[in-house]
């Protein structure tokens, strides 16, 4: 547990300084990074390809949106890191990139568990009403 001891100091996240990543850290960064970026792309296709109601082709493509931009904030802020610019390369911006995936992770359940089903709902009950209106005679 020791090494995980910076983790909880504020001064290692907010120090200014670059400091050069271990091999194996740049590496699993890029890769996640990557992934992340190559899995919103798979369900850009899944939904292309697929069949999906309307609801659930609205959450995957919020799914595809928050992967690709996330996987390219990431792969920007890995760079700044490799190339070591001095604020922009800074550690508390994946603390605030963290916070913004848990934050589009957070508004998509909210989507799917309270504005989904409203909707179908609504979108029930229209049906309901509509088949006893008249119908247009052509």
């Amino acid at each position: 547990m020791n090494f995980l001891s910076p983790l909880w100091d504020l001064s290692f996240w907010f120090d200014l300084t670059p400091i050069r990543m271990a091999a194996a850290f740049e590496a699993s960064f890029f890769g996640f990074f990557a992934l992340v970026i190559v899995a919103g792309s798979v369900i850009r296709m899944m939904i292309r390809n697929g069949k999906y109601d309307r609801y659930q082709t609205i959450v995957l493509k919020k799914i595809a949106t928050l992967c690709s931009f996330s996987g390219v904030v990431g792969l920007v802020w890995f760079f700044l890191t490799f190339e070591e610019i001095q604020f922009f390369g800074s550690r508390f911006w994946f603390l605030i990139w963290i916070i913004g995936v848990i934050a589009g992770v957070v508004s998509i359940v909210r989507y799917v568990k309270k504005e989904v089903p409203a909707l179908q709902h609504r979108e029930q009950s229209r049906a309901d009403v509509n088949k006893y209106l008249p119908k247009r005679s052509r």
